[in-house]
């Protein structure tokens, strides 16, 4: 498998390379609890301190290679736009939606004095109960609309951030044949579903907003006829307990997957530009371009990558392209009798196909040790196979294997991972495996296997690489996958 040089150039790899993505993936354990004890107050100052921060120093990074370019009086206007619309988080926002959550606070802690606490005993019942009947109804509105208000603020943010971000990239690369373009339709639609789900949320936070109002004129009226309140109390209490904790829950949860998911967007779009083997061009670019997926996985896709732990398997036919100038024919025999054996050996250590590219096949497993078998049971049949054929008709492969944090999308597999193992497979001999320490470290107590360690490897765009283990060839002949 051959990989060529990044496209972008050395310039921009030096300033961005490694950086998209780099943030810290938010927990919710903090925004639940502190957003609950002040009514979202906290959730909107913490939020946004944080959007912030991650945005200046995606700019403070690109400022590298800005600051050592000489730009037309143009092409200047151009890169202030790009910085205006993408790099600037407005503070209004902030203030206006915690002002909001505050005065829905204080109107709450007003209605228990009023009400609870009977602070203001010369007030006749039904004055006083007019007047929680305005206050909480007000809180509630305040509440949801203010939340509303943010959700849509943060999504329109991190939207202008990752489109200009792009476009400041491109910008770089080549500022004198720079031109705008418009984002692709699966970058549309997948922020589309973001405001889908505040959308929703929307729809959904009416019951939030209504019942309280319903609550209090139900208390009022009961008092107002005499008849006691009894059990309605708990009922009413247990309708905005219920009402009020799906709200905070799903609207944190949205909150937090926006910013998750955008860290996760950093990343492949890092990988699209710069890496370029044919493995992680070609999918990451379903980011970005009009490419639909080709894989052969049939689980669920999501358009917001998810993390996986899992192990990636990585197959290539030695000479596959030399033989197909050379002989199509027969080499198109061989790729058949190839892929039938591959795709045997991985159902029957359970694999997920995600793709292939001509001769090459990407595979991801639950296990380390079922990667690793699959890889022994292919070698094992494809050296019976050869066995007693002229060189010509053989089918020889060299497999990787490597076991780490991927990230799922579209039904694709990316991630480090992935780019890692593109750099392991060139390492195993014709009719071999290299693995990397990882999988050996997982798999030695399991499978009974001999091998060769490598030490590290100076592995293109990979810093820290692993060491690398070599399975001897004597293990598969004497083991049956």
């Amino acid at each position: 498998m051959e990989n060529e040089s990044s496209a972008t150039g050395d310039f921009l790899s030096d300033s961005a390379q490694g950086e998209f993505g780099s943030g810290i993936e938010l927990s919710t354990t903090s925004f639940l609890v502190f957003g609950l004890l002040t009514f979202w107050i906290y959730t909107a100052l913490q939020y946004h301190r944080i959007i912030k921060a991650h945005i200046e120093s995606r700019l403070a990074h690109f400022q590298k290679s800005l600051s050592m370019m000489e730009l037309s009086k143009e092409n200047e206007d151009t890169l202030d736009t790009i910085i205006q619309k993408g790099f600037t988080v407005a503070e209004r926002p902030k203030y206006l939606a915690a002002s909001l959550f505050l005065f829905s606070m204080i109107l709450i802690i007003a209605c228990y004095f009023l009400n609870v606490t009977n602070q203001f005993s010369s007030i006749d019942i039904q004055t006083l109960g007019n007047a929680a009947l305005v206050a909480v109804g007000f809180a509630a509105l305040s509440f949801c609309v203010s939340s509303i208000y943010f959700m849509l603020w943060v999504c329109k943010t991190f939207r202008d951030h990752e489109y200009y971000e792009l476009l400041l990239v491109k910008f770089i690369t080549n500022p004198e044949e720079f031109k705008i373009f418009r984002p692709s339709s699966k970058f549309s639609n997948r922020w589309n579903k973001n405001q889908n789900l505040i959308a929703f949320f929307l729809v959904m936070s009416i019951p939030m907003t209504v019942s309280p109002v319903i609550a209090v004129k139900h208390f009022n009226y009961l008092i107002n006829t005499g008849n006691p309140l009894g059990l309605i109390v708990f009922f009413w209490l247990a309708v905005l307990f219920i009402c009020a904790t799906i709200f905070h829950l799903w609207g944190t949860k949205i909150l937090i997957n926006m910013y998750n998911g955008h860290l996760r967007i950093e990343m492949l779009n890092h990988q699209h530009i710069f890496n370029s083997n044919k493995f992680m061009a070609e999918k990451t670019t379903s980011v970005l371009d009009e490419q639909p997926g080709n894989g052969a996985e049939t689980e669920k896709s999501s358009m917001t990558p998810e993390r996986s732990l899992a192990a990636i398997m990585l197959t290539d036919m030695v000479g596959f392209s030399a033989e197909m100038e050379h002989n199509e024919k027969n080499t198109y025999s061989k790729l058949v009798i190839h892929n039938q054996i591959i795709r045997r050996c991985v159902s029957k250590n359970n694999g997920k196909e995600i793709k292939t590219i001509g001769d090459a096949f990407l595979i991801r497993y639950k296990s380390a040790v079922a990667a690793v078998k699959t890889g022994i049971s292919i070698q094992s049949e494809l050296l019976e196979y050869n066995t007693g054929k002229e060189k010509a008709d053989q089918i020889l492969i060299r497999i990787g294997i490597h076991i780490g944090d991927l990230l799922l999308i579209d039904g694709d597999v990316l991630g480090n991972g992935v780019n890692l193992v593109a750099r392991i497979e060139p390492l195993a001999e014709p009719g071999g495996i290299c693995i990397s320490a990882d999988v050996y470290n997982v798999i030695k107590k399991s499978i009974d296997i001999k091998v060769i360690n490598l030490g590290k490897k100076e592995l293109k765009n990979i810093k820290d690489s692993p060491e690398i283990y070599k399975i001897l060839l004597q293990s598969l002949q004497d083991m049956d996958g």
